[in-house]
């Protein structure tokens, strides 16, 4: 009897059943798509629906006419763009010329597909590039192609990249002006929007937005676009690099080309700029339409939607920053109506309000933003009524201590004074805990406003182990540190360049160990004692691992150059290098140990020489490595072999220095043209008065 067939295999079992949820799922009858509602002119914002804490705050348009479809790139198309990205990638031009034509010729075969490039999945990566790298003209006629789409455009997942971009770069040019033959030639190619400024282009973008703002400020893809968009018409800096930035989610795609002219277009992004007269109206006028649909309690509650909070992070503080601290008197400003009272006590709205932030993982970077940009009155009731009666609580948390931090890098002496002895018995939990961020902006905050330290020290102190090489080693988490590689690794490739050393990532609590001990060098008193006590302490070997070690190296480095470092200090760290200062000259993180130790061995000249003679005896090692070599150099090795007299004259400069300085003080000062000439008058004036003096009547 003949068998039944049957598939075999796990993964055809699951190909069944998907193929028939599958048949399920086309034979159910289709549900009719809701359309989103939007704010129009006509009714005003009544339409408005408000903020969404749902499963996803990105409702997408589900009509279908309601989003255009530009096209697909046929195959042909898609192999030359993606050819041309790999070309960029590999950025094997000789020279910015050769990469300009590159460019201007794919943005020739781009002509008319624009649109389609920019929602493509793959190529839009390209079209970001490109605009990194063109040049204003270029700019100006993407941008046009672009006008009357960017309502489309900024809500889609992968053109909304491209619009970033565009305004990122577009925004350092606004101010320029096309010349004659620049706009002759733009009108040839493009008569609608030839005689159209970069300025007018962005505030053209504005219209098109108009009537839009209440759903765009929570839109998944277009909440990004719209903040580059305010910064742009504020002068702001775009830095979407930067860590701190409220403009682009962290987990942001870096797109770019390694190349001197992208380098320099994102240095200049990230400048303030002037803006015209009509960005600071528009702006304005934004801000309003923004909000003025929603009422209080949603525009509070855009303080915890993870989309809506970094746009009303970035709304109060231009707000503030822009148009005086006056303007938080005003009942319709943003930071009015999220506190309203003037007073903030225990059990009104707003203190209930921002006593709710502190701890949220979103609401908290709002209240950050409020303390670092409110008026000093507001500030005050804040750090009053709201910080300082839950100081200890907000020290221990997670989330809150950043909000702490902002609080304390404003506060004046007294209060600084007064938090700290609220927050130093917290202390040892917080070094347990490994939450360092505290305690390092208490040392760094008395510092600048000069207040004791010696209370935190003692805390500090009693958090770790009496013996002061266990206390350093908990300090920087050494055990739990990298560790370092075995020498040789570090070899040099055929062209030239150095091999990256395998070594294992630090974690955050390595980091900000390294960091508190790096400030606490800087403190004056038994704050740096306890750094410096540990180092001595430590044995050689313990000190060469740490000073090759990716974290814990700058801190040796710190103690050999701080301010509070003492010349008995480094007489007594310096010569525990010796022996060993080849091992560290080929290593990537000991390499600036050794070029550290030139400067600090300055008071200890006999060290000097024979740190100096141990590099001459291993020239041939040194001399191989890419590392070695720079070490070579820094210590001027050259003219050590050479010319002995000469390296020790530079050995010694610093004192040279100061003698020449002395020198120079004890001979007459020259004089300036300008004195000199004010010598000849009074001169020629005291002989006049002589003369007429002799020739006068009452002299005969």
């Amino acid at each position: 009897m003949p068998r039944e067939k049957q598939k075999r295999g796990r993964r055809a079992q699951e190909k069944e059943k998907q193929e028939e949820t599958k048949r399920k799922r086309e034979d159910e009858p289709e549900e009719p798509a809701v359309k989103r509602q939007r704010a129009s002119a006509e009714i005003g914002n009544e339409d408005f629906v408000p903020v969404d804490f749902g499963e996803d705050d990105a409702v997408e348009p589900t009509n279908e006419s309601d989003t255009p479809f530009y096209g697909l790139l046929d195959t042909e198309e898609q192999d030359y763009f993606s050819k041309a990205a790999e070309i960029l990638d590999l950025n094997q031009f000789q020279d910015a010329e050769e990469r300009g034509i590159f460019v201007e010729s794919v943005f020739e075969e781009a002509k008319g597909k624009e649109l389609k490039i920019a929602c493509s999945q793959s190529c839009s990566r390209l079209l970001e590039r490109l605009i990194s790298l063109s040049d204003i003209k270029q700019i100006r006629r993407l941008f046009g192609k672009f006008l009357g789409h960017f309502l489309h455009l900024v809500q889609h997942r992968f053109a909304s990249h491209c619009c970033e971009t565009l305004f990122t770069r577009a925004a350092p040019a606004v101010n320029h002006k096309a010349s004659s033959k620049e706009k002759t030639k733009i009108n040839a190619e493009n008569e609608e929007q030839g005689d159209l400024s970069l300025a007018d282009m962005f505030l053209q973008v504005v219209t098109e937005l108009e009537g839009n703002w209440g759903y765009l400020l929570t839109e998944r893809f277009a909440s990004h676009t719209i903040r580059v968009l305010l910064l742009v018409l504020a002068g702001e800096p775009v830095d979407i690099s930067s860590n701190n930035s409220v403009i682009a989610s962290k987990r942001k795609e870096k797109i770019g080309v390694a190349s001197s002219e992208a380098q320099n277009n994102e240095v200049s992004s990230i400048k303030q700029r002037a803006v015209p007269e009509a960005f600071v109206t528009t702006l304005k006028k934004v801000m309003s339409d923004m909000t003025s649909g929603l009422d209080d309690t949603y525009l509070r509650a855009l303080a915890t939607h993870h989309v809506g909070n970094p746009v009303l992070q970035l709304l109060v503080s231009l707000e503030l920053s822009h148009f005086g601290k006056s303007v938080a008197k005003d009942s319709n400003s943003i930071i009015r109506r999220l506190i309203p009272e003037d007073s903030l006590d225990e059990g009104t709205q707003s203190a209930i309000f921002l006593a709710g932030l502190l701890y949220d993982p979103v609401g908290s970077r709002l209240v950050e933003t409020i303390v670092r940009h409110a008026p000093g009155k507001l500030f005050k009731n804040i750090h009053k009524n709201v910080i300082r009666e839950r100081m200890s609580s907000l020290a221990r948390n997670e989330i809150a201590s950043y909000v702490l931090v902002r609080v304390l890098e404003r506060i004046g002496r007294d209060d600084l004074q007064a938090d700290l002895d609220l927050i130093v018995p917290e202390i040892p939990s917080l070094i347990e805990r490994s939450r360092v961020n505290v305690p390092k902006m208490l040392i760094e905050r008395c510092i600048v406003r000069n207040v004791d330290t010696k209370s935190l020290a003692k805390a500090l102190e009693a958090s770790f182990d009496s013996d002061p090489a266990v206390r350093l080693r908990q300090l920087l988490k050494v055990e739990e540190a990298e560790q370092p590689t075995e020498e040789g690794t570090n070899v040099e490739k055929p062209d030239g360049e150095p091999e990256k050393q395998k070594q294992k990532k630090a974690s955050p609590m390595q980091i900000h160990g390294s960091l508190l001990a790096q400030t606490m060098l800087e403190a004056p008193g038994p704050l740096s004692g306890l750094v410096y006590s540990g180092l001595l302490a430590t044995s050689s070997d313990d000190l060469v691992t740490m000073s090759m070690n990716s974290t814990t190296s700058h801190v040796v480095q710190k103690a050999l150059t701080a301010s509070t470092s003492t010349t008995q200090f480094r007489r007594q760290l310096i010569p525990r290098f010796c022996g060993h200062v080849k091992v560290l000259s080929l290593d990537n993180s000991g390499s600036h140990v050794v070029d550290v130790l030139w400067e600090a061995s300055k008071d200890v000249f006999f060290v000097k020489e024979r740190l100096a003679q141990e590099l001459a005896d291993h020239e041939y090692e040194l001399r191989d490595s890419f590392l070695g070599r720079a070490v070579w150099r820094n210590w001027l090795m050259d003219l050590y072999k050479r010319r002995r007299g000469e390296w020790k004259a530079k050995a010694k400069g610093a004192k040279d220095q100061i003698d020449s300085a002395k020198s120079i003080e004890q001979k007459e000062p020259v004089k300036s043209k300008l004195d000199l000439a004010r010598e000849r008058f009074d001169n020629a004036e005291r002989a006049s008065k002589l003369k007429a003096g002799r020739t006068s009547p009452a002299t005969k």
